[in-house]
C-alpha cells in the first residue's frame, strides 16, 4: 500500500519516467549541517514534494540563487610555475544581482576543447555534456580549466586530448583541485564532471589523489587505453598520416586563433605569450601498434610505452587510495569507449555508481530528447550527497541503472546491484549454413569462403560480409551484457582482421545495431590473463612479442569480445551475425586480396556466446 500511494502520488505530481526493477525512492532526511546558504533544503521546512530517484530529484536542494551567474576568467599559477587559463562560474543572489561570498562545494573540468565555447559558439558550461554551469544556481561554483600547452593556457602539450597523462598535467590536477580547495568562496568539497577527454581526466586527477577531491562524473572514458584507440591489435600501417607524428606552429589556424584571453588581458599580451608557449606542440602518439609500443614523439622524461603511461588501469592503486567516489556514465550506441564505463565500475573500490543510456558518445542531450532523462540532475543529486552533505538516498539505490532498447513502455530503464548482471545465461549459437542456433554442428568439413573487401562501410558491411541468423524467434529475447565469439578462421595470406557485429534484423528485413561489434587482427589472438577484472572476457595482450603469424591455409580459433549492450529483440525478429575481413582506417591493404574460411563444423565449432536474460 505504501509503494501504491507513493506511486500515485508521483503521477500526480506530474513524473516523466516509469522505471522497472529495485529503484529506490529515498525517504532520507537532510543533513542538518548543511544548511541553507549553500543551497541545500532547510531542514526544518514542510516539503509537499519531495523525490531523489534517477532523473528526478524535488525537495532537497531547490534553486535558491539567481538564473544568471558571474563569469570571470584569470590565470592559475601551478606549482611548476605554469599559468593555467580558468573560467569561473558563481552564483548571484536573487533580489540584489549581487555575487555570493558564501563557502560553496567547486564543480571543475580540465578539458582540451576550450574552457569558454563548445561548438557554435555556446559556452562550454552550458553546452558540454553534463552542462554544470546549470547547477550555479543550486549552491555550486563552476570552473573550467584549459590543458596546459592547449588554447590560453601556458605550457607545452603532447598528444592533445591525451595530455593530460603527462607528469606535469597529472601535477596540474591536483594542483587546481587543491587551489580551488582554499579560495574563500569554496567549502573545499571539490568535484569534477566532463566526457570523454574530460571524463578521462578526472580519473587521471584521482590518480593523483586530492585530499579535497570527494566525488568525480566521468562520462564515456576509457579504462584500458590501448583497448580504446586500438581495438582488437588493429593498428593501422605505420604509413596511415594518423600514425605519424605532426607539430603545430604557433598561430596556425585551429585552436590557438579560438582562445578566449582571460580577464584584463585587453591587449591579449598573455595570450599571445601562451600561444608562443605551444611552439612545437606534438599533435598525437605517433606509430604505437602495440601495447608495450614506445611511443618516440612523447619524451616526457624519456620516450613513453604510451598506452601503458595513459592508460587508467595502470593506476588503480592510486585511484582505489583516493577514495573518490565516483560516478560512470556511458551510451549503449559509442564505440569502444563504452568499455571504460563497464570496467571502471567493476576494479575500484570506491563509493561507486554506473548509468548507461541509449545514445552515442557523449550523449546525452540526446537521450534526454528520446526519454526526458536529464544527466544533469544525476549530477546535482550524487553532488549534493557527496559535496554537500545531503542524505538524498542516492547512494542506498541499486548501483547500477541502464536502458534497454524495445522494452515495453514504461521498463525501458532498470536498475541492478551488480554488472554483470546475476541472472544473465550465458547462451551459444553456433555458425551453419548461414544461421545461428543453439544446436551445435554434427557435420564435418563445413566452412564458407569468401575474398577480403577492403571497401566496407556502415552501409555496405551486409553485402560485403558473411552472414548467419536465427530463424525468426518465437519469443521475445533480452541480451543484456557482454557477447563474446569464438571463431574458427584461415587465410591465405599470413595475417588478417576479423571483425564480428550483431544486429537485430526486422520481419521487413531492417536490421539495427548499436555498436555491437568486436574485432581482432589474427596475429595478436594470443589469450592471457588480464592485469584487472575484465568480467571474465577473453583478454589479449597485444604485446609486441605476442604476434604470432598465420600459416595460409590453416584453421586458428580466434576469441574475442563483443562491445556489450541492452536489447529485446522481439518475437518474429532475427538475431543476426555479420562477419567483415577488413576496416579501411587500419587493415593493411593487399593484392591480390586475400581469401578467407569460416569453418562451423563438428570439429570447429564457430559461435557467439549472448548473455540471455530471463524476462522477470
Amino acid at each position: 500500500m505504501k509503494r501504491y500511494a507513493l506511486l500515485m502520488s508521483l503521477v500526480l505530481c506530474g513524473t516523466a519516467l516509469a522505471f522497472e526493477g529495485e529503484v529506490n525512492v529515498a525517504g532520507g532526511t537532510v543533513n542538518t549541517n548543511a544548511g541553507t546558504n549553500d543551497g541545500s533544503a532547510d531542514p526544518n521546512s514542510s516539503t509537499a514534494y519531495r523525490v531523489s530517484r534517477p532523473g528526478e530529484y524535488a525537495g532537497y536542494s531547490d534553486a535558491i540563487y539567481d538564473d544568471k551567474y558571474e563569469l570571470t576568467s584569470q590565470y592559475v599559477q601551478v606549482s611548476d610555475g605554469t599559468k593555467l587559463a580558468m573560467d569561473l562560474y558563481r552564483p548571484k543572489d536573487k533580489a540584489t544581482g549581487n555575487v555570493i561570498d558564501t563557502k560553496l562545494p567547486v564543480l571543475w573540468m580540465h578539458t582540451p576543447y576550450n574552457r569558454r565555447y563548445s561548438n557554435d559558439k555556446v559556452l562550454t558550461g552550458e553546452g558540454y555534456p553534463g552542462t554544470a554551469a546549470k547547477l550555479v544556481k543550486y549552491g555550486y561554483v563552476v570552473a573550467i580549466v584549459d590543458f596546459r600547452g592547449l588554447y590560453a593556457s601556458y605550457g607545452h602539450n603532447v598528444a592533445f586530448n591525451r595530455g593530460e597523462w603527462l607528469t606535469a598535467a597529472r601535477r596540474d590536477a591536483y594542483d587546481i583541485t587543491e587551489w580551488l580547495a582554499r579560495q574563500p568562496w569554496s567549502n573545499g568539497n571539490i568535484g569534477m564532471w566532463g566526457c570523454s577527454a574530460t571524463g578521462g581526466s578526472q580519473l587521471q586527477a584521482a590518480t593523483t589523489a586530492p585530499p579535497h577531491l570527494k566525488a568525480i562524473f566521468p562520462m564515456s572514458c576509457e579504462f584500458d587505453a590501448y583497448s580504446f584507440r586500438v581495438p582488437g591489435g588493429m593498428a593501422p600501417p605505420k604509413s596511415a598520416s594518423a600514425n605519424v607524428p605532426s607539430k603545430m606552429q604557433p598561430g596556425q589556424k585551429g585552436r590557438d586563433a579560438a582562445a578566449e584571453p582571460v580577464d584584463g588581458d585587453t591587449d591579449r599580451s598573455q595570450l599571445n605569450q601562451a600561444i608562443a608557449d605551444h611552439a612545437g606542440t606534438v599533435e598525437n602518439e605517433g606509430y604505437a601498434p602495440y601495447r608495450d609500443s614506445f611511443a618516440d614523439a612523447i619524451t616526457d622524461q624519456g620516450a613513453q610505452p604510451w598506452w601503458i603511461k595513459s592508460s587508467p588501469h595502470n593506476y588503480l592503486k592510486q585511484i582505489k587510495t583516493s577514495k573518490t567516489a565516483i560516478y560512470l556514465a556511458a551510451n549503449w550506441d559509442e564505440g569502444t569507449t563504452k568499455h571504460g564505463a563497464f570496467f571502471t565500475f567493476n576494479n575500484v573500490t570506491n563509493p561507486a555508481k554506473l548509468i548507461v543510456g541509449p545514445a552515442g558518445h557523449c550523449g546525452w542531450s540526446a537521450v534526454q530528447s528520446q526519454t526526458k532523462f536529464d544527466i544533469t540532475i544525476e549530477e546535482r543529486r550524487f553532488f549534493d550527497y557527496w559535496l554537500k552533505g545531503i542524505d538524498n538516498g542516492i547512494m542506498k539505490e541499486d548501483p547500477v541503472f541502464y536502458y534497454t532498447y524495445n522494452a515495453p513502455a514504461g521498463s525501458e530503464w532498470r536498475s541492478a546491484k551488480q554488472w554483470p548482471l546475476p541472472n544473465e545465461k550465458r547462451t551459444k549459437y553456433y555458425l551453419g549454413n548461414g544461421s545461428l542456433s543453439t544446436t551445435a554442428p554434427k557435420e564435418v568439413d563445413q566452412k564458407d569462403e569468401t575474398t577480403v573487401a577492403y571497401d566496407v562501410t556502415p552501409a555496405n558491411m551486409t553485402a560485403k560480409g558473411l552472414i548467419y541468423a536465427t530463424a525468426p524467434l518465437r519469443s521475445d529475447v533480452q541480451v543484456t551484457g557482454h557477447p563474446t565469439i569464438n571463431l574458427w578462421a584461415s587465410t591465405t595470406a599470413t595475417d588478417g582482421d576479423f571483425i564480428a557485429t550483431i544486429q537485430d534484423v526486422a520481419p521487413d528485413g531492417t536490421a539495427t545495431s548499436y555498436n555491437v561489434n568486436g574485432r581482432i587482427r589474427a596475429s595478436l589472438r594470443k589469450l592471457q590473463k588480464a592485469p584487472y577484472n575484465n568480467l571474465g572476457l577473453p583478454w589479449h595482450g597485444f604485446y609486441e612479442a605476442d604476434v604470432t603469424r598465420l600459416t595460409p591455409g590453416k584453421p586458428v580459433e580466434l576469441m574475442f569480445e563483443i562491445l556489450p549492450i541492452s536489447m529485446i529483440f522481439k518475437a518474429g525478429h532475427s538475431m543476426r551475425l555479420v562477419i567483415n575481413f577488413a576496416d579501411a582506417r587500419s587493415t593493411p591493404r593487399l593484392d591480390p586480396a586475400p581469401k578467407v574460411s569460416i569453418y562451423r563444423d563438428s570439429t570447429h565449432r564457430s559461435y557467439i556466446t549472448l548473455p540471455i536474460v530471463e524476462a522477470r
